[in-house]
């Protein structure tokens, strides 16, 4: 007859498993996914449009979607970790990301690559199920996401490495769907206004370790060309996003609820640079997080709006 745990330990051993929980969810930023995910599915519903002229919600569309959630997810969380694991010691000095979960030693080194592992088998799993283009793809971005946390020790265009991966966002919703370049435009435009989207709010995010990076050999747009510079060049790259979302609404211009979207997020985008205080970690984290989190939804909702 086995004994029955006391009261204590299965207490004890609960609230391991959630502290354990929360680690994981702390350490992938799922919320993060918040930026890219509508960018991606953006790109699968013109792809859904150039495929089939329209959409058509049956067994094969919605299969087809859940499979590009779980590549985009497995594509996101794989990107965090790896950067969390290449910046591990970086982040052990820096005051501000000192508690994250692998230099707090929340987090083993073998856990973060055992999360690295089980989030590339999701992003090639599912690209391989989708087709054969996303999944002969798929390396390439996992080389973006590999590169990315390597650029800001020898380069200042760090923030654009950023940027490519989220180019890459309406790019692979539009190939998993399509499997094809064919009437590629469209969700090229909508990757670069994401890209330049993410380039610079990432400036925007850097102004608040611009000490600790020249103090450590560590190359952003900020530490670089100074607060007031940053901010410029980060104000530049967010012009730049609304001229490419206006020109992506030319392809829809008979859709009012897509130039709604792009307004909106057009006047979301500038609203954060009214925000930012380099004094001022709460300004910047509110205009990081809750602004932009607001932002592709916006674009991704005003395209649904005039095809759904």
């Amino acid at each position: 007859m086995s004994a029955t745990p006391a009261p204590q330990v299965v207490k004890y051993a609960a609230a391991r498993k959630t502290s354990r929980t929360k680690t994981l969810l702390e350490f992938l930023k799922i919320e993060h996914s918040l930026f890219a995910l509508p960018f991606v599915l953006a790109g699968a519903l013109l792809g859904f449009l150039q495929r089939d002229g329209a959409l058509v919600y049956g067994p094969e569309f919605w299969a087809t979607v859940g499979l590009v959630l779980v590549a985009a997810v497995g594509a996101r969380s794989l990107a965090m970790t790896l950067n969390r694991i290449v910046d591990r010691e970086i982040d052990a000095r820096n005051p501000r990301t000192a508690t994250r979960a692998i230099p707090a030693g929340k987090m083993s080194d073998r856990t973060a690559w055992t999360v690295a592992a089980v989030s590339a088998a999701a992003l090639f799993g599912a690209s391989y199920a989708l087709n054969g283009l996303v999944f002969a793809l798929a390396p390439v971005l996992v080389g973006i996401f590999f590169l990315y946390p390597y650029t800001k020790r020898f380069t200042w265009l760090c923030h654009g490495v950023l940027g490519l991966a989220f180019l890459c966002a309406p790019a692979g919703g539009y190939l998993a769907v399509t499997g094809s370049f064919e009437g590629y435009m469209p969700p090229l435009v909508l990757g670069v206004a994401a890209a330049a989207w993410v380039a610079g709010f990432d400036i925007i995010y850097a102004l608040l370790d611009v000490q600790f990076d020249r103090a450590n050999g560590i190359k952003s747009v900020p530490a670089r060309f100074g607060l007031k510079g940053a901010r410029l060049i980060a104000l530049g790259l967010h012009l730049v996003v609304i001229a490419a979302l206006l020109h992506f609404w030319f392809w829809h211009a008979r859709f009012t609820p897509v130039l709604l979207g792009v307004v909106a997020a057009s006047a979301l985008i500038l609203y954060q640079h009214l925000l930012v205080d380099p004094e001022d970690v709460g300004k910047i984290n509110k205009a990081f997080f809750n602004v932009n989190a607001v932002v592709g939804w916006l674009v991704f909702a005003g395209l649904a709006a005039a095809y759904a």
